[in-house]
């Protein structure tokens, strides 16, 4: 895992197959969301949006993928957030 870019995030699985990528995304989503961060009296938490590209499927190099991966992302982010989208 890495961080590409303010508030993105890599992910990368090897020999993962797409349906186990977007479950395992989806676990990452649900875990996330039932956090909650105590900062005084206020109970903090946040969402993820997720996007999903798999090699072949979406991509033959590291940077075609990626680029799949983030288109997918903003749709995940238009579609009301908290989400996972596949490219």
């Amino acid at each position: 895992a890495c961080r590409n870019g303010g508030e993105e995030f890599v992910i990368v699985l090897t020999n993962t197959s797409l349906k186990d990528a977007v479950c395992r995304a989806e676990q990452f989503r649900i875990s996330f969301e039932a956090m909650r961060i105590s900062v005084g009296e206020d109970e903090l938490s946040a969402t993820l949006s997720i996007g999903v590209a798999t090699f072949p499927e979406h991509g033959l190099t590291g940077e075609s993928i990626l680029h799949n991966a983030d288109n997918a992302l903003y749709k995940a982010k238009g579609t009301g957030r908290n989400s996972v989208v596949t490219a």
